[in-house]
Protein backbone atom coordinates (compact mmCIF):
# COMPACT_ATOMS: atom_id res chain seq x y z
CA UNK A 1 0.00 0.00 0.00
CA UNK A 2 1.57 3.97 -0.94
CA UNK A 3 2.21 6.18 1.59
CA UNK A 4 -0.74 8.44 0.20
CA UNK A 5 -3.16 5.75 1.13
CA UNK A 6 -2.07 5.52 4.58
CA UNK A 7 -2.02 8.86 5.51
CA UNK A 8 -5.42 8.77 4.27
CA UNK A 9 -6.61 6.27 6.53
CA UNK A 10 -4.73 7.63 9.02
CA UNK A 11 -6.24 11.14 8.71
CA UNK A 12 -9.50 9.83 8.50
CA UNK A 13 -9.70 7.42 11.37
CA UNK A 14 -8.42 10.50 13.74
CA UNK A 15 -11.38 12.21 12.74
CA UNK A 16 -13.60 9.49 13.64
CA UNK A 17 -11.60 9.08 17.15
CA UNK A 18 -12.60 12.82 17.43
CA UNK A 19 -16.16 12.55 16.28
CA UNK A 20 -16.92 9.42 18.61
CA UNK A 21 -17.71 11.63 21.37
CA UNK A 22 -21.57 13.23 21.63
CA UNK A 23 -20.14 16.43 22.84
CA UNK A 24 -17.93 16.74 19.94
CA UNK A 25 -20.65 15.73 17.39
CA UNK A 26 -22.99 18.64 19.22
CA UNK A 27 -20.49 20.89 18.63
CA UNK A 28 -20.41 19.99 14.82
CA UNK A 29 -24.21 19.93 14.56
CA UNK A 30 -24.28 23.48 15.98
CA UNK A 31 -22.24 24.69 13.69
CA UNK A 32 -23.90 23.40 10.94
CA UNK A 33 -26.57 25.34 12.12
CA UNK A 34 -24.70 28.46 13.18
CA UNK A 35 -22.07 28.66 11.13
CA UNK A 36 -19.36 30.68 13.89
CA UNK A 37 -19.45 30.19 17.26
CA UNK A 38 -17.64 31.09 20.45
CA UNK A 39 -17.11 29.12 23.71
CA UNK A 40 -19.85 30.99 25.91
CA UNK A 41 -22.98 30.08 22.47
CA UNK A 42 -21.44 26.28 22.78
CA UNK A 43 -21.85 26.62 26.92
CA UNK A 44 -25.58 27.96 26.48
CA UNK A 45 -26.51 25.69 23.86
CA UNK A 46 -25.33 22.50 24.70
CA UNK A 47 -25.69 22.49 28.50
CA UNK A 48 -22.04 21.68 29.45
CA UNK A 49 -19.64 22.76 31.26
CA UNK A 50 -17.23 25.67 30.27
CA UNK A 51 -14.00 23.72 30.73
CA UNK A 52 -15.52 20.65 29.24
CA UNK A 53 -16.29 22.90 25.88
CA UNK A 54 -12.62 24.07 25.96
CA UNK A 55 -11.44 20.81 26.32
CA UNK A 56 -13.17 19.55 23.46
CA UNK A 57 -12.90 22.63 21.22
CA UNK A 58 -8.81 22.10 22.16
CA UNK A 59 -9.00 18.75 20.85
CA UNK A 60 -10.98 19.86 17.36
CA UNK A 61 -9.01 22.48 16.50
CA UNK A 62 -7.25 21.44 13.74
CA UNK A 63 -8.78 18.24 12.46
CA UNK A 64 -12.19 19.58 12.18
CA UNK A 65 -12.31 23.45 13.68
CA UNK A 66 -10.50 26.38 13.01
CA UNK A 67 -10.88 29.55 14.96
CA UNK A 68 -10.28 33.38 14.97
CA UNK A 69 -10.08 35.93 17.19
CA UNK A 70 -12.34 38.85 17.57
CA UNK A 71 -11.49 41.68 20.21
CA UNK A 72 -11.65 39.62 23.59
CA UNK A 73 -13.59 35.87 22.32
CA UNK A 74 -12.34 33.54 20.16
CA UNK A 75 -15.39 32.02 17.64
CA UNK A 76 -14.91 28.55 16.37
CA UNK A 77 -16.24 27.44 12.61
CA UNK A 78 -15.87 24.06 10.50
CA UNK A 79 -13.01 23.40 8.23
CA UNK A 80 -13.40 19.89 7.30
CA UNK A 81 -15.99 19.58 5.13
CA UNK A 82 -16.17 15.61 5.84
CA UNK A 83 -17.48 16.55 9.11
CA UNK A 84 -20.63 17.44 8.43
CA UNK A 85 -21.03 14.84 6.17
CA UNK A 86 -20.51 11.90 8.39
CA UNK A 87 -23.01 13.68 10.93
CA UNK A 88 -25.52 14.37 8.25
CA UNK A 89 -25.21 10.28 7.32
CA UNK A 90 -25.54 9.15 11.11
CA UNK A 91 -28.27 11.59 11.75
CA UNK A 92 -30.19 9.96 8.81
CA UNK A 93 -29.85 6.60 9.92
CA UNK A 94 -31.63 7.45 12.88
CA UNK A 95 -34.66 8.21 11.43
Amino acid sequence: MNNIKITSYKNNIELLKILSHPDRMQIVVALMQHTILNVTEFVNMLQIPQAAVSQHLSRMRGNILCSEKKGPEVYYYLSNSKAPKIIEVLLSNNK
